[in-house]
C-alpha cells in the first residue's frame, strides 16, 4: 500500500510563522527605507528654499540704488529701490537748465513713463518723497550717438542736484519699492510667500566705512517636519558710494 506524503500541522504552522517573521522584517526595512528617504527629502527642501531666497535676494540688493537699503519692522523687513538703468553723466545741469547728457550702461530698450533720475542720494526718502528735491522726473529722451539727453519738466532739478557724484554716476529708476519679509512662518517678497517652514531671522546693516561699502547681514532660521532646525547666515557687500 502506497504511502502519501505531506506536510504535518506544526510544519505548516511553523512555516507560517517563519513567513511572517520575514514579512515583518522586510516590511521595517522598506518602511526604515522610505522614512530615510523622506527626511532627507525634507531637510533638502529646506536648503534650497534658503539658498533660492539668499540668491535671489543677493543679486536684487548688488543692483539696488545706493543708499537706498533699509531695515524695518525690528529686523524683520528689508526693503530697497532697484535700478532700471545706470549712467554716467557729462555735467551737472545749471541753474533752470531742464536737460541732463548722460552716456547710458545698457542698449535695453526701456519705457520712461514713471521713470525718474537721481545723482548722490543719500537715503531711500530722497527717492521717494517729492519734498526731498534729490530727483528729477524723466519727461523725454533723446539719443545722438552714444549720448542721451534726458530731458524734464520746469525748473525741479532746483536744486535736485546739489552735490555731484564722485564716480559721475545717475541712476534711473521707478519710485518702486521692493519688500523683503520674515513672517507668517515664511519669507515673502512684496507680500508673495517664496519660503516657507521659516521660524525666525532678520536682517541688519553694518554701516558704511572709509574702507568698505556697508554690509548687508541676514539670518533665517527654518525648521522641517521633523523638528530640526537649520540657521543660515550670509553677508552682501551693497554699493554706497553713487
Amino acid at each position: 500500500m502506497k504511502r502519501i506524503s505531506g506536510f504535518t500541522l506544526i510544519e505548516l504552522i511553523l512555516t507560517i510563522v517563519v513567513v511572517g517573521i520575514v514579512a515583518i522584517a522586510a516590511s521595517n526595512t522598506l518602511q526604515l527605507g522610505f522614512q530615510s528617504y523622506n527626511d532627507s527629502i525634507d531637510r533638502q527642501d529646506n536648503q534650497m528654499q534658503a539658498t533660492f531666497v539668499i540668491e535671489k535676494l543677493s543679486r536684487e540688493l548688488r543692483h539696488a540704488v545706493p543708499n537706498s537699503v533699509e531695515v524695518s519692522v525690528n529686523g524683520r523687513c528689508i526693503s530697497f529701490i532697484p535700478v532700471e538703468v545706470s549712467a554716467f553723466y557729462l555735467a551737472l545741469p545749471t541753474f533752470n537748465q531742464k536737460y541732463i547728457d548722460i552716456v547710458l550702461l545698457s542698449n535695453d530698450a526701456f519705457n520712461l513713463n514713471g521713470h525718474r533720475l537721481v545723482i548722490n542720494p543719500s537715503s531711500q526718502a530722497d527717492l521717494i518723497n517729492e519734498s526731498n528735491h534729490r530727483f528729477v522726473n524723466i519727461e523725454s529722451m533723446t539719443r545722438s550717438g552714444g549720448i542721451s539727453t534726458i530731458k524734464f519738466p520746469k525748473a525741479l532739478n532746483n536744486p535736485a542736484f546739489i552735490s555731484s557724484s564722485v564716480s559721475e554716476r545717475a541712476f534711473i529708476y521707478r519710485p518702486s519699492v521692493v519688500e523683503y519679509c520674515i513672517q507668517a512662518g515664511g519669507v515673502f517678497r512684496d507680500g508673495v510667500q517664496i519660503a516657507n517652514h521659516v521660524t525666525s531671522g532678520g536682517f541688519s546693516i553694518d554701516n558704511v566705512s572709509l574702507n568698505r561699502n556697508s554690509m548687508i547681514k541676514m539670518v533665517l532660521i527654518f525648521e522641517n517636519d521633523l523638528g530640526e532646525v537649520t540657521q543660515y547666515q550670509h553677508d552682501v557687500q551693497v554699493i554706497n558710494v553713487p
